[in-house]
């Protein structure tokens, strides 16, 4: 397993928490992490039928979510039906409900996530959220460029098969994340994740920490943010742009993964 450049990490964190602080960043991501709490309230893995779950997750499917009551709707679960664009959509079938209550009890291997109807991306937005002590939101196959630039593998990440890079991208999300628990990062999303909390669930107790499912979506949330405000990986016009990265004094992995859309991040 390949390390952590501590150094690009520590500079992309501060840049992150400034660009945090100083812009809409975490009002435009905060959807997602709204989701995850969404979902880990009303399933659960371990006691819950595979047909309960495959209902519940229908119905979150079709669920808008809002920053607050006072403001405008923010659809942050883009690529579902009737969300976003439609060639991003991957609603989740009944096999797919089946093998996520048969990941949380056992170990999986490549035919087992064979079964899936969806993408291995679409997958882990919904495992990363359901088991996530087992499982990572690599939530899209452009995070190859964060992974290779935070972990220097040059090329070797590029040409991996979709199995291949959901196993490894796993492991190196998992590797970030533990980096990211050293740090207190509760400013980010932790506040605006209680007022949510306390709207939808009045008698709730409010949360002093993240929990796992949060710290998994922090480590997507900072990934994204070094894909597009550091690496600066956008498809305009067929040409790349590292304008953040050069701004911040990084060289890039030059990488010959082919970049033919903006981002398309899966986030169920």
């Amino acid at each position: 397993m390949s390390l952590l450049n501590l150094g690009k990490f520590a500079h992309c964190l501060g840049m992150y928490k400034d660009y945090c602080d100083k812009t809409l960043w975490t009002k435009n991501e905060i959807s997602k992490f709204y989701f995850a709490n969404f979902v880990n309230r009303r399933i659960n893995t371990r006691t819950q039928s595979p047909q309960t779950i495959f209902e519940i997750c229908r119905r979150i499917e079709e669920k808008d979510f809002y920053h607050k009551n006072s403001e405008s709707r923010i659809c942050g679960i883009r690529f579902l039906p009737g969300c976003g664009d439609a060639e991003f959509s991957e609603a989740m079938q009944f096999e797919d409900a089946e093998l996520i209550t048969d990941l949380v009890f056992r170990n999986w291997s490549e035919p087992d996530l064979l079964r899936t109807s969806m993408s291995y991306n679409a997958l882990s937005g919904w495992t990363g959220t359901l088991i996530p002590n087992r499982f990572m939101p690599v939530t899209s196959n452009q995070f190859r460029h964060t992974i290779a630039f935070l972990f220097d593998l040059e090329l070797t990440i590029y040409g991996e098969t979709d199995f291949d890079y959901f196993v490894h991208s796993q492991k190196h999300f998992l590797l970030t994340k533990k980096r990211l628990r050293e740090f207190n990062l509760d400013s980010l999303y932790l506040r605006e994740i209680n007022e949510y909390l306390r709207i939808a669930y009045p008698k709730c107790v409010l949360k002093r920490s993240y929990d796992e499912h949060d710290w998994n979506w922090l480590t997507q949330d900072f990934h994204l943010f070094i894909y597009r405000e550091v690496l600066g990986l956008d498809s305009i016009g067929g040409q790349r742009s590292y304008r953040g990265a050069a701004n911040a004094g990084i060289v890039p992995n030059q990488a010959a993964f082919d970049i033919k859309s903006l981002l398309s991040i899966y986030v169920p």
